[in-house]
């Protein structure tokens, strides 16, 4: 049974769980599929989710640099009522053996606030049943030396275009990992052997060329990574 990776993103009018959630999206890692709905605000207030002043400031200073951001989050918003159980529904459909793995761009912010809402609702959610399926994106990216930015989306602040973008900069982080687990001892020599041939190369040839040193030291780093 292979595990299902899926990105959520949302976008909020808060920072933490009991606060407003404008829209959420979902991206499947291995073909990009998706869904994103924006949420009634109406429906979250009636059940006590609140917006955060210092958040809606940051909307308005993100609505003067990209205009249009705050209208995209919140056009056509959908009913708690059939916005909820569609998302359980899109994530039977992504992972249907119910083996998934549930990503965020930081595992404190994005599945526990919209777990929240689902709570709120009374409606049950698998990753608050099942802490376990939620993944950081954060702590993937740091082990594997990538930039999120060098793979967004833009507009930015548009769930699906960030949750995109982080599902494209996570499968990036996965191969960099997969490569280093999947190294043995003998290639890890021979990478080790050819790393030290090429800075004796350099310092025996002097080398002033800075399109020369630039491509031993790129042969270096690729030997080493």
């Amino acid at each position: 049974m292979t595990t299902t990776h899926i990105m959520c993103d949302l976008e909020t009018v808060c920072t933490r769980p009991g606060g407003v959630v404008l829209a959420a999206a979902f991206v499947r890692f291995s073909d990009e599929a998706h869904c994103t709905l924006n949420l009634s605000i109406p429906d979250q207030e009636a059940l006590g989710l609140e917006r955060d002043p210092e958040t809606m400031v940051w909307w308005n200073d993100q609505e003067a640099r990209h205009p249009g951001a705050w209208a995209t989050a919140t056009a056509n918003p959908v009913p708690l009522a059939s916005a909820l159980p569609y998302f359980l529904q899109w994530l039977q459909w992504a992972a249907p053996d119910g083996d998934f793995l549930l990503w965020c761009h930081g595992a404190t912010f994005d599945a526990p606030i919209l777990g929240e809402v689902y709570r709120r609702a009374g409606i049950p959610c698998p990753w608050t049943e099942q802490f376990w399926r939620v993944q950081c994106t954060r702590t993937l990216f740091n082990l594997a030396g990538i930039n999120p930015k060098d793979y967004a989306v833009p507009p930015p602040h548009v769930a699906l275009n960030d949750a995109i973008g982080q599902t494209r900069a996570a499968n990036a982080a996965m191969k960099i990992l997969a490569r280093a687990h999947a190294r043995t001892p003998e290639s890890r020599r021979q990478m080790a052997e050819l790393a030290i041939t090429n800075g004796e190369m350099a310092a025996q040839l002097e080398i002033k060329d800075s399109t020369l040193r630039s491509a031993l030291v790129d042969n270096i780093v690729a030997a080493c990574t």
